[in-house]
């Protein structure tokens, strides 16, 4: 039998796709799962009762990893659409599987890293087995509010090496909350463009140039959340598979901008890594490798080789206000004066000295005082 071959320049059709909503608490994340196409939701979190009326889908309430793991497709041949409710319970019910096997446990009771790095492949090949089956793949998430300088930022309450995961395999992904309209009155918008409040991700062109998109009344919208999917397939299709690639990599490229400039301390640079890891053969791969280098520098933190990992700066213990005073007569005594050691230091002001290196800058100024005699 002849292979069939699709041309680069030809649209390679998708018949399911990953879709990531994220949400704020009580704005309806799970009753909009059950508006997509022939919906069976898998509730790890255990919230589906919650939706009343609005639950139009089949539920399975999940105790436990084993309950869902062997499924078989037969198991979802009336279902269209799997809602995972929430992926981060998910996961933990992965890990939480995971540790009943001894081998996998340190001894404080935590997962190896080992056993963390096979709970993200468990996890991957769930999803690749439900998209062998022709499901479309919803995956609801609590939102979570973080502080970056001066900016708040909206993204999916998960730990930063499952977050870039899910950014990486999702086709679209929308921050979901409840804005104020010019008319005063409340109103619920999924926002699937980037920006720096929020991350997002929008393969399927929606929302025009905003990439907002309005939640109606579900109650009279039944099908809401299928025909968005059905919208974003269909956009998709448009393209030919260079288009596909070229568009994925350049919204991995910003989302990965994103967690970098997001990253406060030597951890987010390790989990950064560990992710960079996986994306070598990425299309921007050195520029989100530098996008990462350029962050640990401003957060001033350096790679140990031997432990393969980055190390935070050690903690600034400055002097104290005794010691200044100290070493403003030690520079008086040699006849210079506290501006002009500072510039020569390049510091602001003497309490930004660290006590560890007193004696060295102590030093330092007296070279500086012998070369203002000298001249």
């Amino acid at each position: 039998m002849a292979l069939a071959i699709i041309p680069a320049d030809q649209a390679l059709n998708v018949s399911a796709i990953i879709t990531y909503i994220y949400a704020d608490p009580g704005v309806g994340k799970t009753s909009l799962g059950f508006t997509a196409d022939k919906a069976i939701s898998f509730d790890f979190d255990r919230g589906a009762h919650r939706t009343g009326e609005l639950r139009r889908g089949a539920v399975v309430p999940v105790q436990q990893w084993s309950d869902i793991e062997n499924i078989k497709e037969q198991d979802l041949a009336p279902y269209n659409t799997v809602v995972i409710d929430t992926v981060g319970a998910m996961l933990e019910s992965i890990k939480t599987h995971l540790l009943k096997t001894a081998n996998n446990r340190q001894q404080d009771g935590a997962l190896k890293l080992k056993a963390q790095g096979l709970a993200n492949m468990k996890f991957k090949q769930y999803i690749n087995t439900l998209l062998s089956f022709g499901k479309d793949v919803v995956f609801i998430a609590h939102a979570s509010e973080d502080q970056n300088g001066d900016q708040v930022i909206y993204r999916p309450e998960l730990g930063g090496k499952n977050r870039n995961e899910l950014y990486r395999i999702a086709d679209i992904m929308g921050y979901l909350t409840t804005v104020t309209t010019g008319e005063g009155k409340n109103a619920r918008v999924i926002n699937f463009k980037p920006s720096p409040t929020h991350h997002a991700k929008n393969s399927g062109g929606l929302g025009g140039e905003t990439g907002e998109v309005w939640l109606p009344d579900l109650k009279t919208n039944p099908t809401f959340l299928a025909d968005l999917i059905a919208e974003a397939k269909a956009h998709i299709n448009t393209l030919t598979p260079a288009q596909v690639a070229s568009n994925k990599a350049l919204e991995d490229f910003e989302n990965w901008k994103q967690s970098c400039e997001e990253a406060l301390h030597a951890g987010d640079l390790n989990q950064l890594t560990e992710t960079l890891k996986l994306d070598k053969e990425h299309m921007y791969y050195q520029n989100m490798r530098q996008a990462m280098l350029v962050r640990s520098k401003v957060l001033k933190c350096n790679f140990d080789k031997e432990r393969d990992a980055w190390i935070s700066p050690p903690e600034f213990n400055g002097i104290n206000e005794t010691q200044r005073d100290d070493l403003q007569a030690f520079i008086s005594e040699r006849g210079l004066d506290v501006k002009t050691v500072c510039e020569h230091l390049g510091i602001d002001s003497l309490m930004q000295i660290d006590l560890s290196n007193i004696q060295a800058v102590k030093q330092d100024i007296d070279e500086l005082g012998k070369q203002e005699v000298s001249v």
